[in-house]
């Protein structure tokens, strides 16, 4: 079974921020095709398909917020 652990932010400032189009941050897992799986059966936007790099591989997908994230093998 494959589980992806969130770490929450909580923000004070009074300043509105707005989503970014590049990657953010990152996810590692060990089985890549098992975490794509799993964003595509819980409805998230995929931004990015899996792109193979030799043993590499990631790809991005989008919050709730419209920020751009990645999961990676690395």
């Amino acid at each position: 079974m494959f589980r992806l652990l969130f770490t929450i932010f909580l923000l004070t400032a009074e300043t509105r921020l707005t989503s970014s189009k590049n990657v953010l941050f990152n996810f590692f897992v060990k089985d890549i095709d098992e975490a794509y799986k799993f964003i595509e059966n819980e409805g998230i936007t995929v931004v990015r398909e899996i792109e193979r790099i030799g043993d590499f591989a990631y790809f991005n997908f989008q919050d709730l917020d419209g920020n751009v994230l990645m999961i990676c093998n690395c």
